[in-house]
């Protein structure tokens, strides 16, 4: 029949890659930079979300990560500590720092010390806030940021995922001096590794409410999965994408199918609504035309049998097919993810000029150009074809 099809309506498979799937790595690698900037969740004796959160995330990942690295001054590794000692130190003020935060030896440490091949994933628990503070040139270095950082995360080549996360912050004495400090959880291995990890992290700190928004680069989705529900004024062909008995009828009560996209495996923006009628592209080979109708979103917070938090969203959405010129139509349709949208974080970009400040994020918007101006690509994703037809 076309390209897409055979004469029978079957979906020719051959050229279609295998769908993308999130696993549970092998192990995790944890580490959580202490640097002066750090120092308001940390300190002696004075509980902080920082501190219950992080705990959280760890205490979770107890079988895949039985210790937390320390990344010191110099962003190399220093002590390596069993679970229950790390907690015992943050909660009494034992990372209480003077250092300053030098993220791109950071990042060189953690991936040096990465073995994706065996399935390991990094987790690097920061403020991200770059201070070189003691460096050579430290303004010269500030300047030439974003490319170091395009570097490093290119001759990674992996997938690297961003979690915003917030918290209350301290002074010296103990007292409040912010109520949403932003940090982050910097997730690098492989992508179908990174993803699992993603979801599993933004689902803890979304239960306690202090998620800001996941954001990613190097990642190859392939073509989007799909399904689908009861149709109108045509019916689904065995398990195909295809779609017989279509009948004329004006836009309001056309042929109308229900496709079912599910959302859990791209970057969390991609459940709003809005954001994701942008992102859905259709279109007729032939001349019909197409709309896009409704579209429900539902997500889901689900517990496993395996007591494993689990990330469930679909969107449902109506495609209305009429004027069609022929005895049959392809509709193609395909996600232009958001990639490079940060809307949810820019409360704490917009104006980001004092790395002291702990309502901001100094300097993080930076490291996020870094990533996304070419040091890891995440692919445009490949379409997937629907045939309608008049035929029963």
């Amino acid at each position: 029949m076309n390209e897409h099809f055979t004469e029978d309506g079957f979906l020719i498979t051959d050229s279609l890659d295998t769908n993308f799937n999130r696993a549970m790595p092998s192990s995790v690698k944890f580490y959580v930079e202490v640097s002066g900037s750090m120092n308001g969740f940390f300190r002696a004796n004075k509980p902080t979300q920082f501190k219950s959160d992080v705990w959280n995330v760890l205490n979770s990942f107890s079988s895949l990560a039985p210790n937390v690295s320390i990344l010191t001054n110099d962003g190399s590794q220093g002590a390596t500590l069993l679970l229950g000692d790390f907690r015992t130190n943050m909660n009494t003020g034992a990372f209480i720092s003077s250092a300053s935060t030098k993220v791109p030896l950071m990042l060189q440490t953690i991936i040096e010390n990465l073995n994706t091949d065996a399935g390991e994933v990094a987790v690097l628990i920061s403020d991200m806030k770059y201070s070189p503070v003691g460096a050579a040139a430290p303004s010269v270095l500030m300047s030439q940021y974003t490319t170091d950082i395009n570097g490093i995360i290119g001759r990674f080549g992996k997938a690297i995922s961003i979690i915003g996360a917030t918290s209350d912050y301290l002074d010296k004495g103990g007292n409040e001096v912010c109520k949403r400090s932003p940090y982050y959880f910097v997730i690098l291995g492989e992508q179908e590794n990174v993803a699992e990890i993603r979801n599993y992290i933004s689902l803890l700190l979304k239960k306690k409410g202090h998620l800001v928004d996941n954001i990613e680069s190097g990642f190859n989705y392939g073509h989007p999965d799909y399904s689908f529900g009861i149709s109108n004024k045509c019916y689904q062909f065995e398990n195909e994408p295809t779609f017989i008995g279509y009948e004329e009828a004006d836009d309001v009560d056309t042929c109308t199918i229900k496709l079912k996209v599910p959302l859990e495996n791209y970057r969390w923006l991609m459940a709003d609504e809005n954001i994701f009628r942008d992102a859905l592209k259709v279109r007729s080979l032939y001349g019909s035309t197409v709309n896009i109708g409704k579209i429900d979103i539902d997500v889901k917070d689900v517990t496993g049998s395996d007591k494993q938090l689990n990330r469930e969203a679909t969107a449902t959405i109506d495609l209305k097919i009429f004027n069609m010129p022929t005895d049959s139509e392809v509709i193609e349709w395909n996600l232009e993810l958001p990639i490079t949208n940060y809307a949810l974080f820019n409360e704490f970009f917009d104006e980001a000029d004092d790395e002291n400040d702990p309502n901001k994020s100094y300097s993080v918007l930076d490291f996020l150009t870094g990533i996304f101006q070419g040091g890891v690509v995440t692919h445009d994703m490949k379409p997937n074809y629907i045939l309608v037809s008049k035929n029963d």
